[in-house]
């Protein structure tokens, strides 16, 4: 798994080059947050979920950040929170009703002060 961390003056952008193509597959970032951004490039034409989850106290509990995400097209999809502080943030891959996802996972945080 790759992974390129680019520096802005207040965003944070985490890339993986490995997509994401099994469910429970992850993408997990340390945020110390409250606002980002998920994106996912995606290819390989299955109907699958995709759930943003968040972790605050850096352990091994993840909730739910926004009710999970269905995807069945081929796209570059983006979604933005903001006002949910976490420690750590990702994206899974919750579900697979038919075919094989290649999730290329983006996560973007912002910080500010």
């Amino acid at each position: 798994m790759a992974l390129t961390i680019d520096h802005g003056t207040n965003l944070v952008e985490h890339h993986q080059s490995t997509p994401l193509t099994a469910v429970d597959d992850a993408f997990t970032v340390h945020a110390d947050s409250s606002e980002f951004t998920f994106a996912a490039v995606v290819t390989g034409g299955a109907n699958f979920t995709l759930a943003f989850e968040s972790n605050f106290n850096g352990g091994s509990t993840w909730f739910e950040l926004d009710t999970s995400k269905t995807i069945n097209s081929n796209g570059q999809y983006i979604y933005f929170y903001t006002g949910k502080p976490s420690n750590k943030i990702r994206m899974r891959i919750a579900s697979i009703s038919s075919g094989t996802p290649s999730v290329v996972p983006h996560i973007g945080v912002a910080y500010h002060g």
